[in-house]
């Protein structure tokens, strides 16, 4: 039986997610408790609320986490195995690099290993389910991206082991993130083994590509945004100003580039588009064969939808008319190979996930 207590989550002590008006210490979707926008982002991570957070993993009770939206506690509490790359740690099998972050947390030497740039939410679409309008940063917001990263390179650089880009938006469109890629000095993060971009891959194309030389040896994993199988959907229902053509022959270039071990994609699932989840999986193995990581997550409403568009949209909730088709769907989908998701309890048999 799962038990909380018996495990160590490393993120909080690894991690730190910098936003533009809080930070996180995990994925903000299923946190609980988030850290005050403090004067620098060395507070934010010091903070009262960030080692009450790390103090709920040490002590067990996770109390700032869901587990119906963390796909690693899912794991762990429906399938009772951790998988591959689940950051939970049983304590009976801690190692030694964990045991001197704790140690360092205690004794107020804790500095992240991996940083997450969420701080600039210029993308060049507008998905329903993340955003009401088109955003590009300029003027003075551009300078606040730009003195952010700027702060992290002064605070914590020195030991960052992996940045990701973005999360928030897309790396390729925002004006302070392509800069920061396309003139990447490396000296200053002399520990760092992997930049992973977060994107919608839209401008990802090889012209693109090339005019940042300088973090391809870095990219080793990414996570591409889609949320449809079909064009229609794509470019009419989730992901509109897109281009379906466009994005596949991106896809296509993308499966090209060596350096990239991790390619994984996902498609928040809802009402619009449920029914193409076999068809989005089969499209992505075809591209990226087995280095495919494909993530099947809940809809969330981060505030785009009224609460009867939301009702519409969240397919999972048992009170809505197609759930059972839905049930069916994703019973057939999720036992599949390479498939993450934080909607296990919904599966009848259990399945194997990475």
């Amino acid at each position: 039986m799962f038990k909380t207590k018996d495990y160590i989550c490393s993120v909080p002590f690894t991690a730190l997610e910098v936003q533009e008006q809080s930070n996180y210490l995990c994925c903000a979707s299923w946190l609980l408790k988030h850290l005050p926008k403090s004067n620098s982002v060395l507070e934010s991570w010091n903070s009262k609320e960030a080692n009450e957070i790390r103090e709920s993993i040490l002590d067990g009770s996770y109390r700032y986490c869901d587990d119906t939206q963390c796909p690693f506690l899912s794991q762990v509490k429906v399938e009772g195995n951790r998988g591959v790359n689940n950051p939970l740690v049983h304590r009976g099998n801690i190692s030694s690099i964990l045991k001197d972050k704790i140690n360092n947390f205690k004794n107020n030497r804790l500095y992240p290993e991996i940083v997450q740039f969420s701080f600039d939410r210029s993308c060049n679409l507008k998905c329903p389910s993340c955003r009401i309008d088109f955003i590009t940063s300029t003027g003075k917001k551009l300078k606040q991206v730009e003195a952010t990263i700027e702060e992290i390179e002064s605070y914590f650089s020195f030991n960052i082991k992996s940045l990701y880009i973005t999360g928030s938006g897309d790396p390729f469109t925002s004006p302070s993130f392509r800069n920061f890629l396309r003139n990447f000095d490396k000296s200053k993060y002399p520990k760092l083994r992997n930049i992973h971009l977060h994107t919608n891959a839209t401008k990802w194309n090889k012209k693109m590509w090339n005019s940042m030389k300088n973090i391809h040896p870095y990219v080793k994993s990414c996570e591409i945004s889609i949320d449809a199988g079909t064009k229609e959907t794509y470019e009419t229902k989730t992901r509109l100003g897109g281009n379906w053509d466009e994005l596949n022959r991106n896809l296509k270039f993308i499966s090209t580039i060596n350096t990239l071990k991790i390619i994984k994609t996902s498609f928040v699932v809802q009402q619009s588009n449920y029914k193409e989840m076999e068809i989005f999986y089969n499209n992505m193995v075809s591209y990226f064969g087995d280095r495919s990581q494909i993530f099947f997550g809940k809809i969330n409403n981060w505030g785009t939808f009224s609460e009867e568009e939301f009702n519409t949209q969240k397919i999972w909730d048992k009170t809505h008319p197609e759930h059972l088709e839905f049930l069916e769907i994703l019973n057939k989908v999720l036992p599949r190979e390479f498939i993450l998701s934080n909607m296990k309890e919904f599966i009848k048999e259990k399945t194997k996930l990475i």
